[in-house]
């Protein structure tokens, strides 16, 4: 029991994480690229590293949001076969998706590394940091999907209704439902 509460602290952090990163990026991002436009409209002058460095949080951003998406199941999932297959049958079909995606993670780590070996003595020309940050997140991306998606597939496999990988619009509305009914100012409106 203690090891499934560790565990659960463990991923609550973890997607906490994610979430900061993923909005520290977008928010750096934004503020790069508006400043930078403000910049050279009205003073005719600009930040000199807004492009390099706008470009490669982009590039962290696109790849951390999708290992979230993947850890909260709300990734675009194509289920109307799933759906009507018989239950070993759906089974099946989740361990062979599971174990292309990991051979897909492993092609990630794979040429993640190779390229961020190729690319350290390369560096941006204004930033001036190498390019494996950019071929890095490749590393980042493979290991952590991974993880999730072996994860992913231990609780589908082991969940009563047999294996749901995705979450549809309706059923996320149905989870937030919670928030909503608790209202504080629900009795107010009487």
């Amino acid at each position: 029991m203690k090891i499934n509460a560790a565990a659960g602290r463990w991923r609550h952090w973890c997607v906490r994480a994610l979430e900061v990163s993923i909005a520290a990026c977008l928010a750096l991002m934004a503020v790069l690229v508006f400043g930078n436009v403000v910049l050279r409209y009205a003073f005719d002058s600009g930040i000199a590293m807004s492009e390099e460095l706008s470009r490669l949080l982009f590039v962290w951003l696109i790849f951390l949001g999708a290992i979230l998406a993947s850890v909260q199941h709300v990734h675009i999932g194509f289920d109307a076969l799933a759906g009507r297959l018989p239950l070993g049958a759906r089974k099946a079909l989740v361990l062979a998706t599971g174990a292309l995606m990991m051979a897909a993670c492993g092609m990630f780590l794979v040429g993640g590394w190779k390229q961020t070996r190729i690319n350290l003595g390369n560096s941006y020309p204004v930033l001036g940091i190498s390019y494996a940050w950019l071929y890095g997140v490749a590393l980042v991306f493979g290991a952590a999907m991974l993880g999730v998606i072996a994860h992913n597939i231990r609780q589908a496999l082991r969940g009563p209704q047999g294996p749901h990988l995705t979450k549809d619009l309706g059923e996320r509305i149905l989870d937030k439902m919670p928030d909503v009914a608790a209202d504080p100012h629900d009795g107010d409106r009487r």
